[in-house]
């Protein structure tokens, strides 16, 4: 294994964030599972003087939805960019600082927070740390654009569409969390249209792209419908952005912002159809044997489809006072990540061969790593659905009859119905953190000692 300190070409430059996705990964699932055990177990320790969980919840946070979004990105951007566009990479030099710039941006935002937990809060969001990562994206979103109006082509392969719209929406969500705090209504609204950028688009735009290049180049399959690809890309650009403010339902946010997100998440069975017609009808063409590892691209094209079925159904007005501002949210934020990850992983086994020139064995190892993820992964979207449901009725329940269930014995009987659910979601992210290790193991075994194979050459012209 070759790996130079300054990749020559885009070949190179994803030979590394083959390997750091591993990594990111296993440390974001490893922060997690402590956040899971520290809030079911904090009970156990002297005065919880050990950690805050608040200052946990934050960690896991940046560390599930910057840092692994971040790598996602940039190992996608490095290897599909150029091959969707057909073409080398212009400025390629500032192409590889700043994807190295946007995973080492998320990667000191855990370090910040992590080693001045008592302050780093207090810097608001106007820190410096923001202003350089805005500064980093808006030179990918620069170097995206370049490249795009280099291309001679008319058209645009679909994968680098969704990459430049999820660069272009990750730099909205940047700018909006700078937003100022003027009034309190201000955190409801930033927060609604963060999650919506940032998760729900860069998150789904990412995974689209991996999933447009897999059912085509690697089964040697023909995309479907070009307008089928169209739709789902409009269609989730203009919708998704919106969907989350329902969840808001009867905060300060005014009515038309909940009555608006309820509309379009009704809107969003459009786009989702046309990209599952366009993936089951483009599959069915493919000329070669399904290997292993696109299994587990199917298990989350499922994952996707439920995930974004849910966050259609949760729309519904009367179901809005139950499921608003719960467990039931989470429950939507990871499975739109865990399906990026899912995609991720099957495309980094696609890419070991390719650029390391080693086979995957796809042994027993790498069978207990696909049966654990899909396990994990459909078990914690469960899970959180049905820990925001009990909440939501029971809150709800509570506060009509007018005792609320926030002290008292009233939060002791809400207490009793759901902790079940916390300890089943510690197992969970047990059992996702030991996953998370042997995909690892499984990629260095792979690149270090897989059976040799040839390494594909990437051709690409200036012209």
């Amino acid at each position: 294994m070759k790996l130079k300190l300054f990749p020559k070409n885009e070949q190179e430059l994803s030979k590394l964030f083959v390997l750091i996705f591993p990594l990111t990964l296993f440390l974001s699932l490893t922060i997690s599972f402590f956040k899971n055990a520290y809030f079911t177990f904090a009970n156990l320790l002297p005065n919880n003087v050990i950690f805050n969980y608040g200052f946990l919840d934050r960690l896991d946070t940046q560390a599930s939805f910057g840092l692994v979004f971040g790598a996602a990105l940039c190992m996608s951007f490095s290897y599909l960019f150029s091959k969707s566009l057909g073409r080398a990479m212009l400025l390629f030099p500032l192409v590889f600082l700043t994807l190295l710039g946007v995973v080492g941006t998320e990667f000191l935002d855990i370090l910040v927070n992590f080693f001045f937990q008592n302050t780093a809060y207090d810097l608001g969001n106007s820190s410096l740390l923001i202003l350089l990562k805005i500064l980093v994206v808006f030179g990918l979103f620069s170097l995206a654009s370049l490249n795009l109006l280099a291309k001679k082509e008319a058209s645009i392969f679909a994968s680098a569409q969704f990459l430049y719209g999820a660069v272009v929406f990750y730099l909205i969500s940047l700018l909006i969390v700078r937003a100022e705090l003027r009034v309190y209504s201000d955190i409801f609204l930033i927060n609604s249209l963060y999650t919506g950028t940032h998760i729900y688009v860069g998150f789904a735009f990412i995974y689209m792209a991996i999933v447009h290049f897999l059912m085509t180049r690697p089964l040697g399959a023909i995309l479907f419908n070009k307008t089928l690809a169209s739709i789902t890309f409009w269609g989730f650009l203009f919708l998704l952005p919106w969907t989350n403010s329902k969840y808001y339902y009867g905060s300060v946010l005014p009515n038309w912002i909940e009555n608006i997100s309820i509309y379009l998440s009704m809107s969003l069975v459009i786009p989702l159809l046309a990209f599952l017609v366009n993936y089951i009808k483009t599959i069915q063409s493919r000329e070669e044997n399904q290997p292993i590892s696109p299994n587990l691209l199917n298990f989350s094209i499922i994952l996707f489809s439920i995930t974004m079925i849910f966050h259609m159904v949760s729309g519904f007005e009367n179901l809005l006072p139950i499921l608003g501002i719960t467990n039931f949210v989470n429950a939507i934020n990871y499975g739109f990540s865990g399906s990026l990850i899912l995609a991720t992983i099957s495309l980094s086994y696609y890419l070991i061969p390719k650029l390391f020139g080693r086979e995957v064995a796809y042994s027993k190892l790498e069978d207990i790593v696909f049966l654990g993820f899909k396990i994990s992964y459909i078990s914690i979207l469960i899970n959180n659905i049905v820990l925001g449901i009990n909440s939501g009725y029971s809150w709800n329940a509570g506060a009509n009859a007018g005792n609320p269930t926030i002290y008292g014995e009233g939060f002791e009987i809400v207490w009793n119905q759901i902790s079940f659910n916390f300890s089943l979601n510690t197992f969970i992210s047990l059992l996702l953190l030991g996953s998370g290790f042997m995909y690892l193991v499984s990629v260095l075994r792979a690149i270090s000692s897989g059976s040799i194979t040839t390494v594909e050459e990437m051709v690409y012209t200036n012209e």
